[in-house]
């Protein structure tokens, strides 16, 4: 196969490029006790990670429905507000290695995306934090559309830039990342430092999985020049 002119990396955000996972259980546990919603697991709020949120919600409240979203979604209007305290949560940092990494991609002429089930709400207050802001060539959140395992972010990402699915790679941590690139027709690589493990992203059909960002750009290389059956 012949790549396209354009090739594009799309990153998913927490728990891939940042350390944000720790600080996410927690907003959810406290959200969750403030509003009264039955107690929910460290597990299951990690397995929800990488969903658009109304569908996160109504798996951790069976039979929640647009009361309960528009609670939670008041909840966090009152923080930002100064109504309500934000609850102490952890650093939310860019992880090691994740700068050299976009720096690769970047200088061996890849285009790069975020593809994001995060809202709006606090994404470019984080990429900013993270040292990351204006390196992407196109931001998609689940302010844009169908949030993952729908391609429909990554297909608008692909657009953006000009790239095709056989010339798009989107890594991340979690199945529905990589439900997302299949979907899309994308290649599809996850990374074992995020919420999902190297054995579950196997089977939601990664073509590879990593544990290193120096990993990263060689697997993404073979897929798009066609050295891995897609």
């Amino acid at each position: 196969m012949t790549p396209s002119d354009t090739r594009l990396a799309a990153f998913d955000l927490d728990g891939t490029l940042l350390n944000s996972i720790p600080s996410i259980v927690i907003g959810v546990r406290s959200c969750w006790a403030s509003l009264g919603f039955p107690e929910v697991s460290d597990d299951q709020i990690r397995n929800i990670i990488g969903l658009p949120w109304e569908e996160s919600v109504q798996m951790l409240v069976p039979g929640a429905g647009a009361r309960e979203v528009e609670m939670i979604h008041e909840y966090h209007a009152e923080i930002a507000r100064g109504d309500r305290s934000p609850p102490p949560r952890p650093p939310e940092e860019i992880f090691v290695g994740a700068v050299e990494m976009l720096d690769r991609f970047e200088a061996d002429g890849y285009e790069l995306a975020i593809v994001t089930s995060r809202s709006n709400r606090r994404f470019y207050e984080l990429l900013e934090r993270a040292g990351i802001s204006g390196r992407f060539a196109t931001v998609k959140t689940a302010d844009l559309g169908p949030g993952k395992p729908s391609p429909f972010l990554l297909n608008q990402a692909m657009e953006d830039v000009g790239a095709i699915p056989e010339s798009t790679v989107m890594i991340g941590d979690t199945t529905y990342d990589i439900q997302t690139g299949i979907n899309a027709g994308s290649g599809a690589i996850g990374v074992t430092w995020g919420v999902h493990s190297k054995h579950k992203l196997m089977e939601a059909g990664a073509h590879f999985v990593v544990d290193r960002f120096d990993e990263l750009h060689d697997h993404a290389e073979a897929l798009v020049y066609g050295d891995e059956e897609r």
